[in-house]
């Protein structure tokens, strides 16, 4: 019997075995990001809430935008800048940054939502989207009026949207509020209204 075995072998047999052998994963690809298509204008946006104490007494406060987009993928993204908080009260706007929102770790907030390709226009249309506050997230739906045209896109609130504390953890907040006001209650829930200005991106 021929103890040599041929070098064609040899390499026949090595080249199956490392067909064999279980390939490396290869590395993840992260998914790219949707270019903005829309662009919210922050100076002419604005967000308003009424807050109520004492059994009635109504007050309107108001927050600017940080930033906000729209993408192709129809994702909306809005970020909240909470020291921008204007109730017409400076040492009011002060508790409200340190003792409620406590803007030292929750500077923003932020809404998201995805919506459709073709949104009716100047007629009332729900958009369903979450927000996230205080290191909490909430759903809701909002009736709203778009306006469209010459790159511009203005989405205001037919109706207020009711936003409850205890959603969002900050119950003792507003109870650290009540006492420092010496008041006799504060409406745990406000109603809120927007309006934003979008600029399309060329």
């Amino acid at each position: 019997m021929n103890k040599f075995i041929p070098k064609a072998l040899l390499l026949g047999v090595f080249t199956i075995l490392i067909g064999c052998q279980p390939s490396k994963p290869e590395a993840e690809i992260e998914p790219v990001a949707a270019q903005p298509l829309w662009q919210l204008d922050t100076n002419t946006s604005r967000l308003t809430y009424i807050s109520s104490k004492n059994g009635g007494i109504e007050e309107h406060n108001t927050l600017r935008f940080h930033s906000g987009t729209i993408d192709a993928n129809r994702q909306v993204n809005i970020r909240i800048d909470l020291n921008t908080i204007d109730t017409s009260i400076p040492i009011r706007d002060e508790r409200m940054r340190e003792l409620f929102f406590e803007t030292d770790t929750y500077p923003t907030a932020e809404v998201t939502a995805n919506i459709e390709n073709d949104l009716p226009l100047m007629t009332p249309y729900n958009i369903n989207f979450s927000l996230h506050l205080h290191g909490h997230s909430q759903s809701f739906q909002s009736s709203v009026i778009i306006h469209s045209g010459g790159g511009e896109m203005m989405i205001t609130s037919a109706e207020d949207v009711t936003v409850s504390a205890a959603d969002f953890g900050l119950e003792p907040a507003i109870e650290k509020l009540r006492e420092i006001a010496m008041l006799e209650t504060i409406d745990p829930q406000v109603r809120v209204s927007f309006k934003l200005h979008f600029k399309q991106i060329n």
